[in-house]
């Protein structure tokens, strides 16, 4: 690659791996907001085992909220790993190119 073509896909690069260090970023709170849901999930039925009752009332409200956004930042999580699969193979075309 000639001298001129690097330094034009210079920005390109730049903005390449910024998109990719953010997906990774947004993968890694993704995966911490998960986590902390699924504690406190385990929390919770601890909880409920504790007083022998089926969840009811504000606590199954809770649990069925935080199963909820637990599903939720699951599937961010898949779709952020995609992106990140996606992001590297261009890394990796963008690479043999060079």
């Amino acid at each position: 690659m000639s001298d001129a073509a690097e330094a034009a896909a210079a920005p390109e690069w730049e903005r390449l791996e910024r998109a990719a260090h953010a997906a990774a970023a947004a993968v890694a709170e993704l995966r911490r907001r998960a986590t902390e849901a699924e504690a406190e999930v385990q929390r919770l039925r601890r909880e409920l085992e504790l007083v022998g009752a089926a969840p009811a009332g504000d606590a199954g409200d809770e649990l069925r909220r935080l199963r909820a956004e637990n599903a939720l930042l699951s599937s961010r999580t898949g779709e952020a790993r995609k992106r990140i699969r996606s992001l590297m193979a261009k890394l990796a075309i963008l690479e043999a190119r060079r």
